[in-house]
C-alpha cells in the first residue's frame, strides 16, 4: 500500500508540473487560442455542460447523503435519527445547490430539465456508492463521507476564494463593449472590473480565473485516481469535454481551465493520499462489498 501512495503520488506531481507548465506556456497564446476555439454563436455542447459541469461536486454531497442514510444502524444506532437528517440535509443540499448553479448558468434552460437530469445522476451514483460500500466497516464509512465533502466544498470554496477579487474579465465580455480589453492571468482585473460594474455589467463577467467547472470535475479525477477507481478514466475523459466546453461556449481562456484543472487534481490528491487513509480505507470499501 504504502508503495502504491508513493506512485499515485509520483504521478500527481508529474501531473500538477505538467499543467503547470502548459499554464505559462498557453498564457501567452490565451487570446489566439481562443479566437480559434469560439463557433461565433451559442451551442448545445457549450450550454449543456455549462449547466451540468459542476455536477461532480455536487454528487460528492447526495453520495454522502446516501451512505449516511442507509449505513445510519451501521454507524451508530444511538445517533440513528441524527445521522439520517445529516444525510438527508446532504442529500438535499446537493440536489438544491445543482438545480440553482444549472438555472443560474443557462436561465433559458426549463427547470424541469434541471430537476430530471439532476435527479436521476443522483440517484444513480448514490445507489452505486451504497452498493460499493457494503460490508465496510462504520469507520471506514465515516472517513469516506468526510472525504468526499472536504473534496467537494474544499474544491468550490478554494476556487471562489481567488475568482471572485482576482476578477480576470472573461473572453465573451471583451466581444460585448469596447472597452473591456484582454488581461493576462497573472494580473487582477479589479480596475477594468470597477468601471464596468460601475457602467451596470454583472459582476460573473469577471469571475473568469480560475474555471470552477473544470476545477470540480479534475478534483473528482483526482480523487478517483487515487482511490485506484475504475471510474477515473471515464472521469478523466469527462473532465477533459467540460473543459473544452468552457472554451468553446467563451466563459474561459485556456489559462483559467489549466489553473482549474491544477487545483482540482492538487485538492482531490491531496485529500485522499496525504489525508492519511484514503486507498486504506477506499480499499477496505471495495473488499468487504465483494
Amino acid at each position: 500500500m504504502k508503495r502504491l501512495k508513493r506512485t499515485y503520488s509520483r504521478c500527481a506531481l508529474w501531473t500538477l508540473a505538467a499543467l503547470l507548465l502548459c499554464m505559462i506556456a498557453g498564457s501567452f497564446f490565451d487570446l489566439p487560442l481562443s479566437k480559434l476555439l469560439y463557433p461565433g454563436h451559442e451551442n448545445r455542447l457549450g450550454q449543456f455542460f455549462a449547466a451540468f459541469g459542476e455536477l461532480p461536486a455536487f454528487l460528492a454531497l447526495t453520495c454522502s447523503g446516501c451512505l449516511l442514510l442507509v449505513y445510519r444502524e451501521r454507524i451508530n444506532p444511538s445517533w440513528s435519527a441524527l445521522t439520517a437528517v445529516c444525510g438527508a440535509a446532504l442529500i438535499l443540499m446537493g440536489l438544491v445547490l445543482n438545480i440553482r448553479e444549472a438555472s443560474d448558468n443557462v436561465p433559458d434552460m426549463p427547470v424541469w430539465v434541471s430537476i430530471l437530469v439532476t435527479v436521476f445522476a443522483a440517484a444513480a451514483t448514490g445507489a452505486g456508492i451504497v452498493y460499493y460500500a457494503r460490508g465496510a466497516s462504520a469507520k471506514t464509512v465515516v472517513r469516506f463521507v468526510l472525504t468526499l465533502v472536504v473534496v467537494s466544498i474544499g474544491t468550490m470554496f478554494l476556487i471562489n476564494l481567488i475568482k471572485v477579487p482576482w476578477g480576470r474579465v472573461r473572453m465573451r465580455q471583451i466581444y460585448k463593449t469596447s472597452e473591456s480589453y484582454f488581461t493576462p492571468w497573472w494580473q487582477a482585473g479589479s480596475t477594468l472590473k470597477k468601471k464596468l460594474m460601475a457602467e451596470g455589467v454583472s459582476s460573473d463577467e469577471f469571475r473568469s480565473f480560475p474555471s470552477g467547472h473544470t476545477g470540480i470535475s479534475f478534483a473528482a479525477v483526482g480523487a478517483l485516481f487515487a482511490a485506484k477507481s475504475r471510474l477515473g478514466v471515464p472521469a478523466f475523459v469527462l473532465a477533459l469535454i467540460i473543459a473544452f466546453s468552457r472554451l468553446y461556449l467563451y466563459v474561459h481562456w485556456p489559462s483559467d481551465v489549466l489553473a482549474g484543472a491544477l487545483l482540482g487534481i492538487l485538492i482531490g490528491n491531496l485529500t485522499f493520499l496525504r489525508g492519511g487513509r484514503g486507498l486504506d480505507r477506499l480499499e477496505e470499501m471495495r473488499t468487504a462489498g465483494k
